[in-house]
């Protein structure tokens, strides 16, 4: 990945971290999840992801004035530059294709917005 302090491609996602998740900007105290890629479990992180989105699908259907699902943002801290570049705390990197493939966000998400019915228009 790249690296916004060296401009280099020498960034890269920790092996494990948290993943904090934002949909359409917004993200519920609870809206984080562990990672573990060394685990062989890949069926258990996506099910953790699930979890996490229909938490908030369930919090988001009971607006009276929802938006679309427009954005959906997986974004963590646990990063490295190879180059050992320092980042702030509040600096967040996106974690799709790299921990959770795109095309499984969209599937989970498609099928929670119809079990909720609600609107999807996916930017991610």
């Amino acid at each position: 990945m790249y690296c916004p302090k060296c401009l280099n491609q020498s960034l890269f996602i920790k092996r494990k971290g948290v993943i904090d998740i934002f949909i359409n900007g917004k993200k519920r105290d609870n809206g984080r999840f562990l990672y573990d890629m060394d685990s062989a479990r890949e069926d258990k992180l996506l099910a953790d992801f699930e979890n996490k989105c229909e938490e908030f699908f369930q919090w988001y259907s009971n607006f009276n004035n929802q938006d679309p699902i427009e954005y959906v943002e997986l974004l963590t801290v646990d990063v490295k530059c190879e180059n050992n570049c320092k980042f702030s705390p509040m600096e967040r990197f996106s974690a799709v294709d790299v921990v959770i493939k795109r095309e499984d966000i969209e599937e989970i998400l498609t099928d929670l917005s119809e079990k909720y019915k609600m609107t999807l228009q996916l930017k991610i």
